[in-house]
């Protein structure tokens, strides 16, 4: 992972963002401004966002920390903590300034994204020179939050893009 590769990332990531947004607002895009979860689905998203701040924040944020001094470790969840924080605040300004709805769009275009550059990590892995235990460990990691976030975009496709479209 370079920020070439990242900072290109967020730049059309911003720019689909502004375009769907643009183009829900003129009516041209048949999707909600709003997203109408029902009951269930609503609980059920509070106890994900929980989850995924617990898995995809806290645990990333610990591993970073623990392992600052090791560059590559470092470069791993660093650019990972940096793509998830942006998407938080895009998440945020975008909701509250412009369509909530757009949360959806932000979230599986950043979720794509992440999985993508958890599964180039997890490849990297075998060119380091962190200890058999240290490898485990992070290589651990690196699979749970791939599973996470790869079960993130099934239920973003699941559950939230029908309840905006």
């Amino acid at each position: 992972m370079t920020w070439r590769t990242t900072f290109i990332f967020i730049v059309l990531a911003t720019l689909v963002t502004v375009l769907v947004g643009w183009l829900t607002s003129i009516g041209i895009l048949p999707i909600s401004p709003v997203i109408n979860y029902s009951d269930a689905g609503l609980r059920f998203i509070h106890v994900w966002i929980l989850l995924a701040i617990a898995i995809g924040l806290v645990l990333p944020t610990i591993v970073f920390l623990v392992w600052l001094k090791n560059p590559q470790v470092r470069k791993i969840f660093g650019f990972y903590l940096l793509v998830i924080v942006i998407q938080i605040f895009t998440e945020n300004i975008v909701s509250s300034l412009w369509l909530k709805s757009l949360v959806v769009i932000i979230g599986t275009l950043y979720t794509t994204f992440r999985v993508w550059q958890l599964w180039y990590e997890q490849q990297s892995l075998k060119t380091t020179n962190l200890s058999q235990l240290n490898l485990k460990i992070i290589s651990s990691v690196l699979w749970l939050l791939l599973g996470f976030w790869s079960s993130n975009l099934i239920m973003l496709l699941t559950l939230s893009w029908p309840s905006i479209l």
